[in-house]
């Protein structure tokens, strides 16, 4: 009887000592599950905050950099705007080019020298259509600006056309007479211009000798 309860007892003690440690390592678990999940959320929370440090720390300087590639670019925009204007050369350039293109029409004709003189008198037209382009509205005499699209639409459709017919058709008589009346609207708008001291006439020298004007020339092959 002794011996039986004795080992009830124990068996019963054993019993309780396992399911207490049962518990004690449920309990085990779940708190360390617990401090697992706080320290996860620790983690995550210092992680934030250090990632917001940064990316504040990285956000300041990317946009000082921005502003500071702003003001650099203004800056230097300016400059090449600058020097651009230095470069430009002034309205009266394309004029002199003018001049000396129409000079060589001139002689192309004497010479009859046809295909000569069309190319001299397309690049007549062009450098007069870059001028009216650069100084569209001059002064006039009367201090008022003058328009000189207007102005140049009035030769092309009337002497230079004329000229250019005389051309195709191998006239020259004709093509002295067109010459002369484009010299004479050249003068008028001129004087439109307030200019009235730039006075053209016939040619008596080529602008460019080194052209060969002979339209039958042989060398340089």
């Amino acid at each position: 009887m002794y011996g039986w309860v004795t080992e009830r007892t124990v068996n019963s003690g054993f019993t309780s000592l396992g399911y207490n440690r049962a518990n004690f390592e449920t309990t085990r678990s779940l708190d360390m599950s617990n401090m697992n999940w706080i320290r996860s959320l620790e983690l995550f929370l210092l992680g934030a905050i250090v990632g917001g440090f940064f990316g504040a720390s990285w956000e300041r300087p990317a946009v000082s950099a921005q502003q500071n590639g702003s003001q650099t670019g203004e800056a230097s925009l300016q400059s090449d705007v600058a020097r651009l204007k230095d470069l430009t050369p002034p309205h009266s350039h394309p004029m002199v080019e003018v001049g000396m293109f129409a000079a060589n029409l001139w002689f192309a004709g004497q010479k009859k020298n046809w295909p000569l003189a069309a190319y001299y008198l397309n690049e007549t037209r062009n450098r007069i259509r870059w001028e009216v382009h650069l100084n569209p509205a001059p002064k006039g005499a009367d201090g008022n600006p003058v328009d000189m699209q207007s102005t140049f639409d009035g030769m092309d459709n009337g002497t230079l056309t004329h000229v250019r017919k005389a051309i195709e058709s191998k006239d020259s008589k004709q093509f002295e007479v067109a010459y002369k009346n484009m010299l004479s609207d050249c003068y008028s708008c001129h004087k439109n211009a307030g200019r009235p001291y730039l006075r053209p006439m016939v040619p008596v020298s080529g602008a460019q000798p080194i052209i060969n004007l002979d339209p039958d020339a042989t060398w340089p092959q």
